[in-house]
C-alpha cells in the first residue's frame, strides 16, 4: 500500500479556486473511474495553502487514475493548474479505520 502527499503553498485566492475546480472537474473524475484509489483533498484558504492525500493499493490504478486526469488536461490544455510545490511518495506501513 502506498500514498502520495502533494502540496500546494502560497497560492492566490485565483489559484486556490482554479485548483479546487481542477480537482473536482479533473482529478476526482478520473480516479472515481480508475478504482481502487482513496484520496483526500485539502485547503486552508487563509494561508493559500493545499494539501492532496492519495492512497492505494496497487500500481496499476494509481497509472489509470492518472492517466484519465492526463486525458482530462489535454482536452484544454490551457486551464490553470497551479503546480505543486512538493510532491513525496511513500509506503503505508500501518493504517487505522473509523473515519
Amino acid at each position: 500500500m502506498f500514498a502520495m502527499v502533494m502540496t500546494f503553498d502560497g497560492e492566490s485566492s485565483q489559484d486556490l479556486n482554479d485548483g479546487i475546480e481542477h480537482v473536482r472537474d479533473e482529478v476526482i473524475p478520473a480516479f472515481e473511474r480508475s478504482g481502487g484509489v482513496k484520496g483526500f483533498w485539502l485547503v486552508d484558504r487563509e494561508a493559500g495553502r493545499r494539501v492532496t492525500v492519495m492512497v492505494w493499493e496497487g500500481e496499476e490504478e494509481f497509472q489509470a487514475g492518472m492517466a484519465g486526469v492526463q486525458e482530462a488536461r489535454a482536452q484544454d490544455p490551457d486551464r490553470n493548474r497551479p503546480a505543486p510545490t512538493s510532491v513525496e511518495r511513500f509506503e503505508i506501513y500501518g493504517t487505522v479505520a473509523g473515519v
